[in-house]
């Protein structure tokens, strides 16, 4: 497995922390030359769990948010010379060996800038074929799919691809980072390289946990995305993305077919 940085942003819900991390050292025991797991404490409170050996742990005395996250830990895989940067929010939970199966679609394939796991959470294309009861008990598919974009929830950046790409556009994105994701990935597969989910690996995620602790909506998001995106691209981030005129309407709670310029598409992944 390529030197990899995996990052874990985190405000508050030490719980959820400790879960997820219970996850990676069940598959991943530590330490290990290959990945450094690094939990970023974005509220300044969270205490290591004894178990969790070869964890670091870095308060930066700020909430970062996720895309301050993404800039800290693109800075600090090239000060160490990692291969890849995997971001994975702290309320998640994961299927087995999940690291290893992420890193792979990169691994496999040098014209992969950004991977995904699959899930069961916002956006249909990213969707698992089949949702399990509890993430431990996926079943792996060997099926990498391309896609416009993918969320950020759990995603690996190869750091090659960032270093042609650059980081995350914080004056777009100034708030939590919601629509970051698409954006860099549109960046990406403007100049040539792949955007793709694994069906290899899967998380389960609990949905705007650190959000609602924060005092955000889905409509704070919502206006977020829409307008960095529309900042950045104008019109033609839609298409770009994959997107007909009926994506994004108000008070949604998750993506639709209608929203797709190529519903068929979807249903096909599916």
């Amino acid at each position: 497995m390529s030197r990899t940085l995996l990052a874990i942003p985190a405000y508050g819900s030490p719980e959820l922390t400790d879960a997820v991390l219970r996850d990676l050292v069940r598959d991943e025991p530590l330490p290990r030359d290959d990945l450094s797991i690094v939990v970023v404490d974005n509220a300044g409170d969270y205490v290591l769990p004894g178990w969790a050996a070869g964890v670091e742990l870095v308060r930066t005395g700020e909430n970062l948010r996720w895309i301050g996250t993404a800039g800290w830990a693109f800075d600090r895989a090239r000060r160490d010379g990692d291969d890849v940067v995997l971001l994975l929010n702290n309320d998640t939970r994961l299927s087995r060996d999940f690291v290893r199966s992420l890193v792979a679609a990169l691994d496999d394939d040098p014209g992969v800038a950004v991977a995904a796991a699959c899930y069961d959470d916002f956006w249909l294309h990213q969707r698992a074929v089949r949702v399990p009861v509890d993430a431990e008990a996926y079943v792996p598919r060997a099926v990498v799919r391309d896609v416009p974009f993918c969320d950020g929830t759990a995603i690996a950046f190869s750091m090659k691809a960032v270093a042609q790409v650059g980081g995350m556009d914080v004056e777009a994105f100034p708030h939590h980072g919601y629509g970051a994701d698409v954006d860099w990935a549109l960046r990406a597969r403007r100049a040539g390289w792949r955007v793709a989910v694994t069906e290899a690996a899967y998380v389960h995620h609990l949905r705007r946990v650190t959000m609602t602790r924060i005092g955000r909506t889905a409509e704070d998001n919502r206006a977020e995305i829409l307008t960095g995106l529309d900042a950045r691209w104008g019109d033609e981030w839609r298409p770009l993305a994959g997107f007909g005129p009926g994506a994004f309407p108000a008070h949604n709670t998750g993506s639709a077919l209608d929203w797709y310029a190529d519903p068929a598409w979807v249903l096909r992944l599916l």
